[in-house]
């Protein structure tokens, strides 16, 4: 009998646990949740997240793309002007660490006009930050170059 009363109890115990850690509202959208001490910079079109971090100490900043399952896929660690290319024989994705005035980054790859999504800066100070996934390309004579404009649409960064 004491058995009895001891599994109940310890039954009872756990389903008010498993109860209190259920979330009230199951409609809710999850937050995303990115490496720790990172902060989301933007959502690309193919669902791809970028996360942005930047040291007090160094001064560095550090980016990582990640699949929408939480994947890392790419990452960048710089003080900026700098561009990561996560295959420079076979690039299929581009992350840009650039100067705090920079607002839009423009690739143009091999022909096409490609605009890459710009993160959100931690500060104003900040550099900025930009990702790109590229679309299924052929190499041709035209090559690439990249430009990054501030406001006012004045190139401040270049490849």
């Amino acid at each position: 009998m004491r058995r009895t009363a001891l599994r109940a109890a310890a039954l009872i115990a756990a389903s008010l646990v498993l109860v209190g850690c259920a979330s009230g509202d199951p409609e809710a959208p999850a937050e995303a949740q990115g490496p720790n001490g990172y902060e989301l910079a933007a959502t690309l079109d193919d669902g791809s997240e970028l996360w942005s971090d930047r040291s007090p100490e160094s001064g560095l900043t550090d980016l990582i793309l990640e699949t929408p399952e939480g994947r890392m896929i790419h990452s960048c660690l710089g003080s900026g002007p700098l561009m990561c290319w996560d295959d420079p024989l076979e690039p299929a994705m581009l992350l840009v660490i650039g100067p705090p005035e920079g607002t839009t980054a423009t690739l143009s790859w091999y022909g096409e006009s490609l605009p890459l999504t710009a993160g959100e800066r931690e500060a104003d100070d900040a550099p900025s930050v930009f990702a790109l996934v590229l679309p299924d390309y052929e190499a041709n004579d035209q090559g690439w170059r990249l430009e990054v404009t501030d406001a006012s649409g004045a190139v401040v960064m270049t490849s």
